[in-house]
């Protein structure tokens, strides 16, 4: 996506993964893109246009917004075979793409110039299942600025978990089913992941190791395509995290904590394999270079003999794959120079 903004001033939903990051010592988590969710709609999907996604153009003498200026339209409107909408998580992307405008413009322009979009782009009956979508949408906006304004920030887990249960019950209010599910199921189970997961690393009652496999369980129950998400996400986490012990002089007990503690027993037992493996390859070739070093200072050896002597030690220490990869370091080091 060329431009996908998930936060706006009147939009703002401040979701709990945002709340952990102000609150508590946890880095900043990323929302999860709703587009990666599935429709809910079982009928046949009929797409409006096959064409890429056109630049959003100005309408009569009105002037586009600087920010919109150049850019593709986020999200998608389609409706199946009987022309009802397709209820799919690019209609909220879509609304988000529209309304982002608010504060180069009035909230009541971006809400105009979006349903003058969805009036030109679909026909009835989806033209009004659309509209009535937004008026859902906005109305949800609107009251969870609302319900965030009553709650005060706490780092306490109890309070977060509140929080969630409020936002998720006033979405449960004020949209329909299908359209909750759609727009934000997927966003839901990633906040309530990231609760658990807070609450399991905080939790004073349990030692690394029982961390380690809570997490491994919380993390077996996401659905599959969350848990592919997430990948990127938590090797930030624990790069930053880790480099940040490694500066305050931790040792490796301290970095397996820390590895269970974010991605779980199971990630951080090949995490250490993987280190031991680092290490292992780079004893052989620390000895590998003493070695070459001698050869390339041993007295009365002719450039062949000691290209011969060089190529001997590697063929009776690595294996032609191994070569490769030394060969790779060695050209490194040589670029450094």
């Amino acid at each position: 996506m060329s431009r996908y903004i998930l936060l706006l001033v009147l939009a703002v939903a401040l979701s709990l993964t945002i709340i952990l990051s102000r609150s508590t010592t946890e880095p900043t988590f990323v929302a999860v893109p709703p587009s990666v969710m599935p429709s809910s709609s079982h009928a046949t999907v009929a797409p409006i246009s096959q064409t890429p996604k056109p630049e959003l153009q100005p309408q009569s003498s009105a002037k586009l917004p600087t920010s919109f200026q150049g850019t593709q339209i986020d999200g998608q409107l389609r409706v199946d075979a009987a022309g009802n909408l397709i209820v799919g998580a690019e209609v909220r992307q879509l609304f988000d793409y529209f309304l982002a405008a608010f504060g180069e413009e009035s909230l009541n322009s971006s809400i105009e110039r979006l349903r003058r979009h969805i009036s030109t782009e679909l026909s009835e009956p989806a033209r009004g299942q659309a509209l009535s979508i937004l008026n859902q949408y906005l109305s949800y906006k609107r009251q969870l600025l609302e319900l965030e304004a009553s709650y005060a920030r706490a780092a306490d887990v109890s309070a977060l978990r509140q929080r969630l249960t409020a936002v998720q019950a006033l979405r449960a209010r004020v949209l329909d089913p299908a359209v909750h599910q759609a727009f934000f199921a997927l966003d839901e189970t990633y906040d309530r992941f990231s609760l658990e997961r807070l609450a399991i690393r905080f939790d004073q009652g349990m030692d690394s190791d029982a961390k380690g496999r809570a997490i491994d369980q919380l993390r077996a129950g996401l659905p599959a395509d969350l848990q592919e998400l997430l990948i990127p996400q938590l090797q930030t986490e624990l790069r930053e995290q880790t480099n940040a012990l490694l500066q305050n002089g931790a040792g490796p007990e301290q970095i397996r904590q820390l590895r269970q503690q974010l991605v779980g027993s199971a990630a951080a037992d090949r995490l250490d394999a993987l280190d031991r493996q680092r290490q292992q390859w780079q004893q052989r070739v620390t000895a590998y270079q003493q070695a070459r070093a001698s050869i390339e200072s041993t007295r009365g050896l002719d450039d062949v003999e000691r290209r011969a002597a060089i190529e001997r030690l590697e063929e009776q220490h690595f294996d032609t794959s191994e070569r490769l990869r030394l060969l790779a370091v060695s050209q490194g080091r040589n670029a450094e120079r």
